[in-house]
């Protein structure tokens, strides 16, 4: 497997030259950006020091029942992170939807330090299973087709997801695993 200087696997960096993806959002679906914790903000700031990535996002209607679509069951904690009438930080995107970090040779931010929906996508965790968006915009999904196979091409496996899903629960203010805890309050 080849991995470009920000660590990408080669279909990554091939996907972020198509359209659209998933660093690029169709106009108008810009409240459907994950949010980001204050601790991924820092961590990306540290390492790449440019302005204009990031933008405040209301948590609207709509983006709550996005993010209650992808916690299922956990809606009350969702609302108590993401109350209506208050904001989040996403990435920002250009006027044609690009990530403000997409550069010409793929995600300018190094692994390590992407926000952690960026490092799972298109993987996803359900109750203790690890499943895929089954979206087109994924190149490892039209290449690859099954998750065993789409884990290797991405050079990830189970454990990793796991792993990185926990971490992006609990910067994010969810506990560790559904059910785990009660909710501590990090946006």
């Amino acid at each position: 497997m080849t991995l470009t200087h920000t660590g990408d696997s080669d279909i990554c960096r091939r996907c972020s030259f198509t359209g659209p993806t998933c660093c690029r959002i169709a106009a108008g679906q810009e409240e459907f950006c994950f949010p980001l914790s204050q601790i991924e903000k820092e961590r990306i700031q540290e390492h790449v020091p440019h302005t204009g990535g990031f933008e405040l996002s209301p948590n609207s209607k709509a983006f709550i029942d996005y993010v209650c679509r992808l916690f299922p069951g956990e809606e009350e904690v969702v609302a108590k992170l993401f109350p209506a009438g208050k904001e989040h930080f996403r990435l920002a995107v250009d006027t044609m939807g690009a990530c403000r970090f997409l550069g010409p040779e793929g995600c300018e931010i190094p692994q390590e330090a992407r926000p952690y929906y960026c490092r799972l996508f298109p993987f996803w965790m359900v109750e203790r299973e690890v499943i895929f968006f089954d979206s087109p915009i994924c190149l490892a999904r039209r290449e690859e087709r099954t998750l065993n196979r789409m884990l290797i091409s991405l050079d990830s496996n189970r454990a990793a997801v796991n792993d990185l899903y926990g971490r992006m629960r609990l910067v994010w203010g969810l506990p560790p695993a559904k059910g785990a805890s009660k909710v501590k309050k990090g946006f």
